[in-house]
């Protein structure tokens, strides 16, 4: 039986990647041209070869992949025409058509390394890391000078600026050219390279709202519905709805106030999570959803059952946790609570610098509201102005509101 079992697991393995390699049309005709050419069927690997030269130019995304077979199908027509060349006249001169193999391999590795250096320059907004990154600035470089031809691709252009855009976030007449180009469905893209895209901007969003820049939220806000209007909410083909994106796209919603459409949401999608964390993601969405709603009670019951799975929900669900005790009133709750995310700040080594400066100053801002209400030496409005002034914190407009509050009431008894 257990012979069996491996021979049928064996086959099917064989089975995938049989119909893998049926997927691509020219990478089947490419083998079977490599084939015949190790045959010594010229003649017959150049029909094939003159058939891949046809679907080749068919093809409207001219992505990495692309390139690849292009390259490939260059290296297969360099041993023809190795083998057939004869030079007798200048005519037999070699003309530029053999730089072909060489470009192509090029656009290829241009593609594929700038969507590498992209997946770790993204990185470090999510958790603390910080890369050397080889030939960054070379490449760079070669692609605003003598490789200029290259950014004609749309797929390297967009790659281009991108890198352009996490290397200096301040530039915000790129991020609107990027913003429209990501969400222009007449670009032909690939489908993970135009998502891959737009969760850049979504977290430089992130960021610059944080900083202040609340008109942000709106942008972000649109992106997240465009990611989820055209199913681009998955990291993989086939897979779950990504965890990030479903919790940013419930926050910002609420926080613009949509609640009807982030209830909606949470409920149509929830399900297309991981099946491992899907309820502790519906709970933490509903705590936030209620939190919005004003039913605080509801809101503690939600966020209760939130386990601590990951970096990001240690965060937001924390953070949640203070909001809620804060508002039913529990200041020693509060306390305790900020006391524990404090010591989490401070022990955790995978927080992103960004993400442990917005919590600490959000851990700093919240403990000096709790001290503000039972104290009327604290000045209110010098605390609000450090809130609005503050370079980075989480939830600057729900202190700001809680400010507003403490002044309101200390000024019935004034």
């Amino acid at each position: 039986m257990r012979m069996l079992i491996f021979k049928l697991t064996e086959l099917t393995e064989k089975y995938l990647i049989y119909t893998k390699s049926k997927e691509d049309q020219v990478k089947e005709n490419l083998m079977l041209a490599d084939s015949l050419l190790e045959l010594g069927l010229d003649k017959n690997a150049g029909r094939i070869i003159n058939q891949i030269e046809k679907l080749a130019e068919r093809t409207d995304i001219k992505d990495g992949n692309y390139f690849l077979n292009r390259y490939e199908l260059e290296k297969l027509k360099h041993i023809v025409y190795s083998r057939s060349y004869m030079a007798t006249t200048v005519k037999d001169k070699p003309d530029e058509s053999l730089l072909e193999e060489s470009n192509n391999l090029t656009a290829f590795y241009l593609i594929n390394i700038l969507k590498s250096y992209r997946y770790l320059l993204n990185k470090s907004y999510t958790v603390n890391s910080e890369y050397r990154l080889d030939f960054l600035p070379e490449i760079m470089e070669f692609l605003e000078n003598e490789g200029k031809k290259y950014l004609k691709n749309i797929t390297l252009k967009l790659l281009h600026m991108q890198i352009k855009l996490l290397l200096d976030s301040s530039d915000e007449k790129l991020f609107t050219e990027l913003k429209a180009a990501l969400t222009d469905d007449r670009l032909k893209l690939e489908k993970f390279d135009r998502r891959d895209g737009l969760t850049i901007l979504s977290n430089l969003c992130i960021e610059k709202a944080y900083s202040g820049s609340e008109e942000f939220y709106s942008i972000l806000l649109e992106i997240e519905k465009y990611l989820v209007k055209k199913n681009l909410y998955n990291r993989v083909k086939g897979g779950y709805f990504d965890k990030e994106v479903f919790t940013n796209i419930v926050a910002i919603a609420l926080r613009e106030g949509e609640i009807s459409w982030a209830e909606e949401f949470i409920e149509s999608n929830y399900k297309k999570l991981p099946p491992e964390i899907m309820e502790n993601e519906r709970n933490y969405c509903y705590s936030k959803l209620f939190i919005k709603t004003g039913d605080f009670e509801k809101a503690k019951e939600y966020i209760s059952e939130v386990e601590y799975t990951d970096i990001h929900i240690k965060v937001n669900a924390r953070i949640t946790k203070i909001i809620v005790e804060y508002e039913l009133g529990n200041i020693e709750e509060v306390i305790n609570e900020i006391e524990n995310f404090r010591k989490f700040i401070q022990n955790d080594k995978l927080l992103s610098k960004s993400n442990r400066k917005i919590s600490s100053n959000f851990v700093k801002f919240s403990g000096k509201l709790c001290r503000a209400r039972f104290s009327y030496k604290v000045n209110i409005n010098e605390l609000k102005n450090e809130i609005t002034g503050c370079e980075m914190v989480n939830n600057r407009k729900w202190l700001i509101e809680k400010a507003d509050e403490l002044m309101q009431r200390k000024n019935q008894f004034i």
